[in-house]
């Protein structure tokens, strides 16, 4: 169980290290092509790679993003991770999302599915 916990906790760390890197392409690969995804904002399940293609998106629009205060618990086949998302749009507003966002593995370690709850006010912060 210790190697199985911590294969999950550096998967974890490398899918979220490829998206601050900007490494689109790394980030898709740790994701299973049918993966599926939802948020609680919006609430139609997609398929995990779309949802990143529209985490793109939103990171250009940017001039800074980091994961701060992660707090993770790991399971047999899961990750749930507490995080703060801090961003700095082009035009100087800054906003600090609370996330919590559960990522499920296959037993080759690609993920088959994320379910990301975000505060909505701070997303309307952001999006405004």
């Amino acid at each position: 169980m210790q190697d199985e916990t911590m294969d999950l906790e550096r998967r974890t760390e490398d899918f979220f290290a490829a998206i601050i890197r900007g490494d689109w392409e790394d980030a898709t690969q740790r994701i299973h092509p049918t993966a599926r995804a939802i948020q609680n904002i919006g609430g139609e399940e997609t398929n995990a790679r779309e949802l990143l293609k529209s985490m793109r998106s939103l990171v250009a629009s940017l001039s800074h993003l980091s994961y701060e205060n992660q707090r993770r618990v790991i399971g047999h086949d899961a990750v749930v991770e507490q995080h703060d998302v801090c961003m700095t749009r082009k035009d100087g507003v800054e906003v600090r999302l609370d996330v919590c966002i559960v990522l499920r593995f296959d037993s080759a370690g690609a993920i088959t599915r994320i379910d990301e709850y975000l505060d909505s006010a701070g997303a309307a912060r952001l999006l405004a």
